[in-house]
């Protein structure tokens, strides 16, 4: 082959790889645009009612099962929710309430009569025995406040590093795996204020609607440190009820039936 062959050869080996090359990382999403993406493939609503199965399991494999009620709203970029646990004996009637994103929280127990709010430094806690704390029930993980960070790609999965901001929140940030595929939330891992990590949520079946939005059906969350863990299995949801204005308020916790 003559010199000019070669070289001409070369040269277009090298503009291909160079176009290539460019078409990849034209490809390549931001974390922001991989945010949008997931927002997009959530079923728009203003407020909907879940009902729910709920198993605790402890490390040594005992389990209990509870059935569960759960109204949400989302209004102004903040999230309501009134949770009610409906058996069994020793947990039916427990009712919690968290407004503004978790701002507000309280917790109804029938034996008192009387809705109590939680402290700021009680949010950490375990709700009602499970893996959730009072906070975990209310926050976004995907809040514009935050900042988020793209860390690593694979051929299946984004991982986004969040760094919760101006909020006194127990972690110092969250790990999320979102699946390419369907662009959803598929584990969520938290650390602590220490930097270890403590929890992980995962996301084990989705529905997908018509319209291609998509429904988490079964979550697990796991305590890492003791072994612990809570499913959550969900039954029905339904969407955009007719709910009273002051519904989301310390009287309708206290209501009988919801």
């Amino acid at each position: 082959m003559s010199y000019v062959k070669r070289f001409s050869t070369f040269l277009f080996l090298s503009l291909l790889i160079l176009f290539l090359s460019s078409s990849a990382i034209a490809e390549q999403l931001t974390v922001d645009e991989i945010i949008d993406k997931m927002k997009e493939n959530q079923v728009e609503y203003v407020n909907s009612k879940t009902q729910a199965e709920m198993e605790i399991i402890d490390k040594n494999g005992k389990s209990e099962s509870r059935e569960m009620i759960m109204y949400q709203k989302e209004e102004d970029d903040k999230i309501s929710i009134l949770m009610r646990f409906l058996s069994p004996k020793n947990v039916e009637g427990v009712t919690l309430l968290s407004s503004e994103s978790g701002d507000k929280i309280y917790l109804y127990m029938p034996a008192y009569q009387k809705p109590r709010r939680i402290a700021g430094s009680s949010k950490k806690d375990s709700f009602m025995g499970t893996d959730f704390s009072y906070e975990d029930l209310g926050m976004d993980y995907q809040s514009d406040e935050y900042l988020k960070e793209l860390k690593e790609e694979t051929e299946t999965q984004f991982l986004i590093e969040v760094l919760p901001v101006g909020e006194d929140i127990s972690y110092s940030k969250f790990m999320l795996s979102v699946r390419k595929e369907q662009f959803y939330m598929e584990k969520v891992e938290f650390y602590n204020l220490e930097g270890q990590h403590t929890k992980t949520l995962e996301i084990q079946e989705i529905e997908i609607d018509k319209n291609n939005k998509i429904t988490p059906v079964k979550i697990e969350i796991t305590d890492v440190e003791n072994n612990h863990k809570t499913i959550l299995n969900i039954k029905n949801i339904e969407y955009e009820l007719s709910l009273p204005a002051d519904f989301f308020s310390l009287r309708t916790m206290q209501k009988p039936k919801l």
